[in-house]
């Protein structure tokens, strides 16, 4: 099932033949905001449908489904801001309270459904460079809703099947999603932080690349200088328009200053159109 159709499935009946008629714009996102009509995304704007307005018990509906009426399996991950069911990326808004029903919010006010595509080869021209030499640890950069996880997805798939292996920490099975292709010689592991998945990795796959999302905690620092100590590439993603920007944010100087990363993949979107370029960070 393709991500729009899924999306189309958690949506109020009341909104299905709207919804339905935007499907030849390929849609990025699905957003529900209480007391706005829905919106989607497409070429960097949002067009709202001529609808009725969202209501909190629409979007508690929507979430029900999504979590097949249990809150609870995804109330840590909700918590963080954002859960994923398959190809979607289901990011929540509202009031947070200790109490809020063991998701942790009390009230939702929006909800935004990410439709996660695969666009093979957009990256692939990138994998032998990288790995001339030996491969060079790399960063990919890009403004929130850039398209980072769809290049580290083409990227980790690229390498693996081009005979690298491929260790994948996949969090919160974004990047894999439960049903993309990320190659032949990777292997994956979801449902564990990053620290404790690049050990688990690192233990028993003899993996030659690490990949992961966006690195942020000290907890995430940890596990990349743990893999950069064991002599293993890395491959993660970062938000950030550019160097500048990442320059920016402490955790990333540090690791670029201790010579973690040498490459910056960048992602740059004009008109509607992503564009990508290696950078070499030294």
């Amino acid at each position: 099932m393709d991500p729009f159709t899924a999306a189309l499935e958690l949506m109020p009946q009341r909104y299905e033949s709207a919804l339905r008629a935007q499907a030849g714009n390929a849609p990025e996102e699905l957003r529900l905001r209480v007391g706005q009509p829905p919106s989607l995304l497409w070429g960097e704007n949002e067009h709202f449908l001529s609808a009725d307005r969202v209501t909190g018990e629409d979007i508690a509906r929507v979430l029900e489904k999504a979590t097949g009426a249990s809150l609870y399996s995804a109330a840590e991950a909700m918590r963080q801001g954002y859960f994923c069911v398959g190809a979607l990326r289901l990011g929540i808004c509202g009031r947070v309270t200790a109490g809020g029903g063991g998701s942790g919010f009390a009230s939702y006010s929006s909800l935004c459904i990410r439709l996660a595509r695969e666009y093979r080869g957009i990256c692939a021209s990138f994998a032998d460079r990288l790995c001339e030499g030996g491969f060079s640890n790399t960063l990919i950069v890009a403004p929130p809703g850039g398209g980072k996880t769809t290049a580290l997805r083409d990227l980790i798939r690229s390498l693996a099947d081009g005979g690298r292996r491929v260790g994948v920490i996949d969090e919160r099975c974004e990047i894999s999603g439960g049903v993309f292709d990320l190659g032949r010689c990777s292997d994956v592991i979801s449902g564990l932080d990053k620290l404790s998945a690049a050990l688990l990795l690192l233990r028993s796959m003899d993996p030659q690349i690490i990949a992961s999302d966006e690195i942020s905690s000290p907890g995430d620092l940890n596990a990349i200088r743990e893999i950069f100590g064991c002599g293993v590439g890395i491959l993660a993603s970062a938000h950030a328009a550019g160097r500048e920007d990442l320059m920016k944010r402490g955790a990333y100087r540090a690791l670029i200053g201790e010579g973690v990363f040498t490459r910056l993949l960048v992602i740059r979107r004009r008109g509607g159109k992503r564009s990508y370029a290696l950078e070499a960070l030294a």
